[in-house]
């Protein structure tokens, strides 16, 4: 009797939980009504399946029709037209039609113009540059953005990123580029992008903030629309792709997927890895494979690939999604050779989220909006992380010499930064505040650095 009981209770109290938990665990906030774009806008360049090919999309009006890419080395030659595609797509609070064109053919170290036509509509010329295909690659990384419609974010700080390192050849983002999957945030996005969405590739993996929730989550279909080198995602399909500029192959991964989908994408990883010609590889995926809070998080994601990461000598894995800086110590075996790979845990967004402060992690931060310089070349990776001001936070570097791989730490002025924020302070319960105070006391306390 006293176990009938028990179990009743048990069950009374897992049904107020889904009840109360509903909402937040699979529900979605309504996206407000909103009209198609009248004019041809939204352009955004990025990368392609080959090195020297680029997608190019773009949205207008509401309907499918023609519509065409023109492109030609800056300055003169043949003009090259590509009829592009066109797809609707109705979301929950609008409609609207895409478009997307490949060009191809491009040459590398030469600079192209480009513009569209749909209709009776043509735009202004655009440009960008191919990279030089064998020296020396620079490229941005951007952990989180997520940037709220109203707030100052990093609208105002990617020019002045972008102006610092000029020879960037692309701006890659982990994830949450959006705070939702709604048009409104979407504006926000392209004009965080403003002109450099037009003159840089710009690729992203898909965060969650870029999915439904429900019972079953699936990724919400402007972002493969907007990312065309995803090709036709339907709801199930796992978002990867892999491609490579200068001898460096990255692999973007979907960490987001119900569990039942990742086990797809770590066969997909390590044919891709096998198949690797590149003298270097990044892995770019949302979710961490060594969580940053807790040691069970991501625990599907962490037992799926990270014994991959270190059998093929992946060199880099870049991460978002838990909204703390944390740069990984890298292991080396007896002869000095790295045993895995270097990884890296960020994020730009106002947004922070209590750390547990565990793992062999090297350089933590909070309290602050960090981005990475990253520069390859036949011998060396360097990784520079900044803070918003511009400041140098923490610098790794990747050595490749009589084949071995070494990592070497450079030592930085700037302190480290572990402080509870501003916006945790005005946004979390006093009880959370003081729980991650007393994690950040005890994580002082445990490296001296009282």
């Amino acid at each position: 009797m006293k176990k009938k009981i028990f179990a009743i209770l048990l069950l009374v109290v897992a049904v107020v939980i889904c009840v109360t938990k509903w909402g937040k665990w699979f529900g979605n906030p309504p996206e407000a009504a909103y009209e198609p774009q009248t004019q041809l806008s939204r352009l955004l360049l990025t990368v392609g399946p080959e090195p020297n090919e680029r997608y190019l999309s773009w949205q207008y009006g509401s309907e499918v029709q023609s519509g065409w890419l023109d492109y030609c080395s800056k300055g003169g030659g043949d003009t090259f037209t590509v009829e592009t595609r066109s797809r609707v797509y109705q979301s929950r609070a609008g409609v609207g039609a895409y478009f997307s064109a490949l060009m191809s053919g491009l040459a590398f170290d030469s600079a192209y113009d480009y513009r569209v036509r749909v209709a009776h509509d043509t735009t202004e010329w655009f440009h960008f540059r191919m990279p030089k295909r064998d020296s020396t690659l620079s490229f941005l990384y951007f952990g989180d953005v997520q940037d709220e419609l109203d707030e100052v974010g990093l609208d105002t700080l990617l020019p002045q990123i972008v102006e610092r390192t000029p020879d960037a050849a692309m701006l890659l983002f982990g994830g949450d580029l959006i705070e939702r999957p709604m048009d409104r945030y979407w504006g926000k996005v392209f004009s965080t992008l403003g002109e450099h969405a037009t003159s840089y590739p710009i690729v992203s993996v898909p965060g969650n903030h870029e999915y439904l929730k429900g019972v079953v989550r699936h990724l919400e279909g402007r972002f493969p629309l907007v990312f065309p080198y995803y090709g036709d995602l339907g709801p199930e399909d796992n978002a990867l792709f892999s491609f490579s500029m200068g001898d460096v192959r990255f692999f973007l991964l979907d960490s987001n997927k119900d569990s039942w989908n990742l086990l797809p994408q770590r066969f997909w990883l390590e044919e891709q890895l096998k198949d690797c010609k590149e003298r270097w590889k990044v892995v770019v995926l949302h979710h961490p494979i060594i969580s940053i809070k807790g040691s069970m998080n991501n625990f599907l994601v962490k037992q799926l690939f990270d014994d991959l990461v270190r059998e093929y000598g992946v060199d880099l894995v870049l991460q978002g999604h838990e909204h703390g800086y944390a740069r990984f110590n890298v292991a080396h075996d007896d002869s000095g050779e790295m045993s895995e790979p270097l990884r890296l845990v960020s994020f730009c967004s106002r947004k922070e989220y209590p750390l547990s402060f565990h793992g062999d992690v090297a350089r933590w931060g909070t309290d602050d909006r960090y981005y990475q310089r990253i520069t390859v070349s036949d011998t060396m990776l360097s990784l520079e992380s900044f803070t918003a001001d511009h400041q140098l936070y923490d610098k790794v570097r990747i050595l490749k010499k009589n084949g071995k791989r070494v990592c070497v730490a450079d030592s930085v002025d700037a302190p480290e930064r572990v402080y509870v924020s501003e916006w945790f302070r005005k946004n979390k319960s006093a009880k959370r505040v003081k729980e991650f105070e007393e994690n950040i006391a005890k994580w002082r306390q445990s490296v001296g650095a009282y």
